[in-house]
């Protein structure tokens, strides 16, 4: 069967214990029932006794128990599984053993992605060629455009000319002031979601450069500045994460309009562009600082099932590109 894939994909290592932020924190992790029907039969009683007592169960569904920070209670100290180190990754459960692997299927069509909320995906998405593969019925893999990709190519070429058209054009000082306002709605309202739910950990300075008034000359001068640190280094980093995101989005949700989508699309940009833009002046902004901003954001709009539709009601109400 044909398929597109991510081609981070084949090449993709875990880097385990050297992770910064690591899948088995800061959500609910599901156990499959066939998972834990594989559980209860594992010889090592004291394995056994050791998972199942880690256990409970919420709303009909199996998960892992999270201890303080959000860790998973089979996370060890060195930052490795018990299960996995104990019984092999064969023993995992589907959620733990699949990720970040994501998998889906259009038509006759698989589509392969990797979730951004992985640390190994997000520094693929800043430091390397995005690039999309085509496997075909016989097994041949050819390099192929994401562009060339029919079903989100409209899609595609719309959200990157928008997205050039603005990092090109030169602002007014009452454009610059605009976007400071919405930034500063924006991040209210995201603290508000991060403040409602558990799950979710603020990222340091992502929005502490908008606790503090400032004069019109200073948002003027500081967010050009950036504007044009923007255009020298980081524009490859945005072009990518959105051919990224739209593909990705598409493999998540494939009965989601092309207008929702968009809106999803574009609101996780202008996210990524305004905690870019405050932890450049509140934390100072390095190129691996790019790939926490990308991790977290992805984990904020794609993982967190309870936030995600306030997420999307505020991003449908955005129009900054």
């Amino acid at each position: 069967m044909k398929g597109i894939i991510l081609g981070l994909y084949n090449n993709f290592k875990c880097i385990a214990e050297k992770c910064t932020s690591t899948c088995c924190v800061g959500w609910k992790i599901v156990v499959d029932n066939e998972a834990f029907e594989r559980f209860k039969s594992i010889k090592d009683a004291s394995l056994r006794e050791d998972i199942l007592s880690n256990i409970c169960k919420i709303d009909g569904v199996w998960h892992f128990i999270n201890r303080s920070g959000g860790r998973c209670s089979m996370l060890d100290n060195d930052g490795l599984c018990r299960i996995q180190k104990n019984a092999g990754e064969e023993m995992l459960c589907n959620t733990c053993r699949k990720f970040p692997r994501l998998i889906s299927k259009h038509n006759n069509l698989f589509l392969v992605s990797m979730a951004a909320s992985c640390p190994v995906v997000a520094d693929y998405i800043v430091n390397s060629e995005l690039e999309f593969y085509m496997i075909g019925n016989n097994r041949d893999i050819v390099l192929i455009d994401v562009c060339d990709i029919p079903f989100i190519a409209d899609e595609i070429k719309e959200c990157t000319k928008l997205l050039k058209k603005y990092i090109s054009d030169s602002k007014s000082k009452q454009d610059y002031i605009n976007i400071y306002k919405l930034f500063i709605d924006l991040a209210d309202s995201i603290l508000e979601v991060i403040v409602e739910n558990k799950e979710i950990r603020y990222l340091e300075g992502s929005f502490d450069y908008f606790e503090n008034e400032k004069s019109a000359l200073q948002v003027i001068s500081q967010f050009s500045e950036f504007d044009n640190i923007l255009k020298e280094k980081y524009t490859l980093v945005l072009e990518n994460y959105l051919k990224y995101r739209i593909f990705t989005r598409y493999l998540e949700k494939p009965e989601e309009s092309k207008i929702n989508r968009l809106s999803q699309v574009y609101g996780e940009l202008v996210l990524i562009y305004l905690i870019a833009l405050s932890r450049h002046y509140t934390v100072v902004l390095t190129k691996d600082k790019w790939e926490i901003i990308i991790n977290w954001v992805y984990r904020l709009c794609a993982h967190s099932l309870k936030p995600q539709a306030k997420i999307h009601e505020l991003f449908t109400n955005i129009r900054w590109l």
